[in-house]
């Protein structure tokens, strides 16, 4: 009983105008601005795309350019690529990708994070360009347990919202929108769900969506590794091997068949699972045990990593 109240009160903790960060004005280039180094700030490769963020999408926080097939992560990322093999060139286009974070280790901010991120094309190459082009933002939350529900979830447009451009060559304007959330005790109280966001750039609408689940070692997300296939990682980093994902420098790679769909999302079982090299991660001993699993993702997998 006590959870169906936790939900509009977080919804409505959350909810407000989502204006004040596309006044140009806002803007700081990356690696500028001053302030406390959170999960939105520290960037140790400078690559636009903080650290935290980076051990969520299973990219290295210590190489823009995690496969070394000369695309950097950032478009990779955004673009829903591959980060982590060597691929073709992406084609320049608009895109973005949602990435909540859980709080920095040893920091004493216990706050969840809402990362945005997005890659716009537009003929304004000036710092401001990206927050000119995008028209319109909302985000929201759903869950199974409420199938058809969408809750506001426009986040905390105040003094610790992050704003970033970056203005490149030839890829674009590089935007990052990064809001502070609530405590991963209070937003595992609310889970499993999906966290949505949409906006319109240009003319053009993207949609992202990232789903949470709660684990012994702390929340996880289904994230895209290759085609079809995904990885359980948790929001935080942890010295802990991370569940579901049977030695050193290995994940856990996850196949999933779609079992059924409704109101509630889409169901899916693991249908296959094996420990793969993946550099600094790590795969549990129990990878295998998760043949047989099933998860439900509400809008299901298609959005997961972007648009």
């Amino acid at each position: 009983m006590q959870r169906k109240h936790i939900v509009p009160l977080m919804a409505a903790g959350l909810a407000t105008s989502f204006v004040a960060w596309m006044v140009p004005s806002k803007s700081v280039a990356a690696g500028g601005g001053s302030g406390p180094v959170n999960a939105a700030t520290l960037d140790t490769d400078g690559d636009f795309l903080p650290d935290a963020v980076e051990w969520v999408v299973l990219t290295n926080a210590n190489n823009v350019d995690t496969d070394g097939d000369t695309i950097c992560d950032f478009v990779e990322v955004v673009e829903a690529g591959q980060p982590r093999h060597e691929s073709s060139p992406l084609p320049p286009d608009q895109h973005m990708r949602l990435v909540i974070t859980g709080p920095t280790p040893a920091s004493t901010d216990p706050r969840t994070w809402m990362h945005v991120f997005m890659r716009v094309m537009t003929a304004e190459m000036a710092q401001g360009g990206g927050a000119s082009a995008i028209q319109s933002f909302a985000s929201w939350l759903e869950g199974p347990t409420w199938p058809g529900l969408r809750f506001p979830l426009n986040g905390f447009a105040g003094p610790d919202t992050v704003y970033k451009e970056r203005i490149t060559a030839n890829d674009g304007v590089w935007v990052q929108m990064s809001i502070p959330l609530v405590s991963e005790s209070v937003l595992a109280a609310v889970l499993p769900c999906t966290i949505w966001a949409e906006t319109v750039v240009d003319g053009q609408t993207l949609k992202s969506g990232m789903n949470l689940i709660n684990t012994p070692q702390g929340i996880a997300s289904l994230v895209p590794y290759t085609t079809d296939r995904y990885v359980f990682q948790t929001l935080t980093n942890s010295t802990l091997p991370v569940p579901l994902v049977a030695g050193p420098n290995q994940v856990c790679v996850l196949e999933l068949q779609e079992q059924t769909s409704g109101t509630a999302g889409t169901t899916y079982q693991v249908v296959d699972a094996d420990c793969e090299d993946a550099n600094e991660l790590e795969c549990s001993q129990n990878c295998q045990l998760s043949i047989g699993w099933v998860v439900t993702i509400p809008g299901g997998t298609d959005l997961i990593g972007g648009q």
